[in-house]
């Protein structure tokens, strides 16, 4: 640019252009600070004190300490083929015992089936105020193996067959077992006498 007087100028145009850019970057700071600073104080906002209950959808049960899955008693439950009740009305004892592969049944001689018959004789006496009956049911003969054995044959010593109150019978009772089992004992139960409790009574 020449000057009116002909002399060429030496001061040079300044530019205002990094001022500008200046400018941009500061405002483009400041709202990214307050972006960062509003976003920051809106999430404290949202999550709430550090010591608030957590919520639950599930809806409580009437008995919160009730577990299905428990057993409600931790008492055993007792073997009914060992220990007579205290509300029996009988008193059992077992004397004898015997085995053959023949029988003679009121006359008739049975022979074995499975190997060999044994047999004993059960004394009962009704200590109750009414009447027993007694039926081949009334018995079991228990195995070494756990096994039990129903009776082939019986024979009692009272008539009905009954037992009155204050009355003693026998039972001869039967089983047709195989050569080699071993039986351990014999049990007892009816309705009246033992309440529907076996008794169980060793052989030996």
């Amino acid at each position: 640019m020449n000057t009116p007087f002909g002399i060429p100028s030496t001061r040079q145009r300044t530019s205002r252009r990094p001022l500008f850019v200046a400018l941009g970057c500061s405002c483009a700071l400041l709202a990214m600070l307050v972006l960062i600073g509003g976003g920051t104080g809106i999430y404290f906002l949202a999550q709430g004190p550090d010591d608030a209950p957590p919520t639950s959808t599930e809806e409580p049960t009437d008995d919160p300490t009730a577990d299905p899955t428990e057993d409600p008693t931790d008492e055993p439950t007792a073997d009914p083929t060992t220990e007579p009740s205290d509300d029996a009305l009988v008193t059992l004892s077992v004397s004898g015992t015997g085995e053959g592969t023949t029988l003679d049944a009121d006359g008739e001689k049975l022979t074995s089936q499975n190997g060999k018959f044994v047999g004993t004789t059960v004394t009962i006496e009704n200590q109750g105020d009414e009447t027993i009956g007694l039926d081949l049911d009334n018995f079991l003969f228990h195995g070494d193996d756990g096994s039990t054995y129903e009776l082939r044959y019986g024979a009692f010593s009272t008539s009905g067959p009954q037992i009155a109150p204050g009355e003693t019978a026998t039972a001869d009772v039967y089983v047709d077992v195989s050569e080699d089992t071993v039986l351990e004992s014999v049990s007892y139960s009816d309705p009246i006498g033992t309440g529907g409790e076996a008794i169980e009574l060793p052989l030996s």
